[in-house]
């Protein structure tokens, strides 16, 4: 006779099986959340694709989610010292984590509780990090309303099971997409936002990559790196890495290229801030994409490291010089490097990584979703 097997035993399979077959990030976190929502009730969640490299978010699929409110959260974790940050829990190998754990019970203790949730009516939080081993490409953040009881452990527990395999997920959709780079554009792609978040202005191509202002308004990944130009002039720092973290993101756009999004905070005439900030979309090149191909196929940072002398055109002897390794140690990461990027040779990796676009083969995700 089979063992008894539970509700939350079968729903891990189902979501592994989802994961494993996913193709597209934000369809598989629609998938996953239907059935996440039967076993872990929540009033308000949003399932988000980070850039590994910035871990700033590129994209969300929002449910029940205020849009003035992610904004004010994106602020708050960008800018605001707090609990259960998500480059904390990605640094700390957390998979998930809910925040009356954290603070006893006592939620106020959070300063995004105090100043956003309970103001608004919500209760508990949950967030995970979906990584595989130490590259995170997503997260969620689940929340209750302020009358529901708090997430057990037993609901932790079910989503830190289900966390490895949408970390998993969402690596095998880019390995199964197009990271070739994109071919340049003639017209500049310009969004002005105010410090409000407002779309201010925008120029006929970045609609043409994100759609019209309303779309735009409705494109997470642009507040995430606006808040960042911001932070950054203001001279915040957020995490260990500080203000040595970029204004920049990898995103896609809604025909499936991938952009380079960077944002800088404007000054008036008179040299003072001049409320807005400036996002500037470019096609991204296989170099920009490069730390994302990395990641994609789990170089460790010593591979790493290789893999940019080797760029640069330094010999076996320099760079093993340089590192403090043995030629014979070298050579061994050089091998590995090349059997992981499916090269031979220092030209092909220099091909994959180079800034010469490649024709490609369009897919079509969007760079985001609207609450439903």
């Amino acid at each position: 006779m089979l063992p008894h097997r539970s509700s939350r035993d079968r729903l891990i399979e189902r979501v592994a099986g989802i994961c494993a077959r996913a193709q597209d990030p934000l369809d598989l976190f629609e998938r996953v959340a239907d059935l996440v929502r039967e076993e872990v009730p929540y009033a308000a969640g949003g399932w988000i694709l980070i850039d590994p490299d910035t871990m700033l978010m590129t994209g969300v699929y929002a449910e029940h989610v205020d849009h003035s409110l992610h904004r004010d959260l994106i602020a708050c974790e960008l800018t605001v010292e707090d609990i259960n940050k998500f480059w904390e829990l990605a640094r700390d190998g957390v998979a998930a984590v809910a925040l009356s754990a954290s603070t006893d019970g006592d939620l106020a203790r959070s300063a995004r509780w105090a100043q956003i949730y309970g103001p608004n009516g919500y209760g508990d939080e949950l967030r995970a990090v979906f990584a595989t081993g130490r590259v995170a490409w997503g997260h969620a953040c689940l929340t209750r309303a302020a009358e529901d009881p708090f997430f057990t452990s037993k609901d932790v527990e079910l989503i830190a099971a289900i966390a490895p395999h949408l970390g998993n997920g969402i690596r095998t959709c880019y390995l199964l997409g197009d990271l070739t780079g994109g071919d340049p554009v003639d017209a500049p792609a310009l969004i002005v936002l105010d410090d409000d978040g407002a779309v201010v202005s925008l120029t006929p191509q970045a609609q043409e990559w994100l759609g019209p202002p309303e779309e735009v308004d409705a494109t997470i990944v642009l507040h995430e790196v606006a808040q960042r130009a911001r932070s950054l002039a203001d001279g915040a720092r957020q995490d260990e890495h500080g203000s040595d973290r970029p204004a920049l993101a990898r995103a896609r756009s809604r025909s499936g290229e991938w952009l380079i999004i960077r944002g800088a905070r404007l000054a008036a005439s008179d040299g003072e801030r001049s409320g807005t900030t400036a996002l500037v979309l470019e096609p991204a090149q296989r170099a920009d994409l490069a730390p994302l191909l990395l990641s994609l196929h789990q170089l460790t940072d010593r591979e790493r490291e290789v893999t940019q002398l080797l760029l640069v055109g330094m010999s076996i002897a320099e760079i093993a010089e340089q590192l403090w390794i043995t030629p014979a140690t070298l050579r061994g990461h050089v091998k590995s490097v090349f059997a992981k990027l499916g090269v031979s040779s220092r030209p092909e990796l220099a091909a994959l990584l180079s800034h010469e676009p490649r024709s490609r083969v369009r897919s079509v995700a969007p760079v985001a979703r609207r609450n439903p």
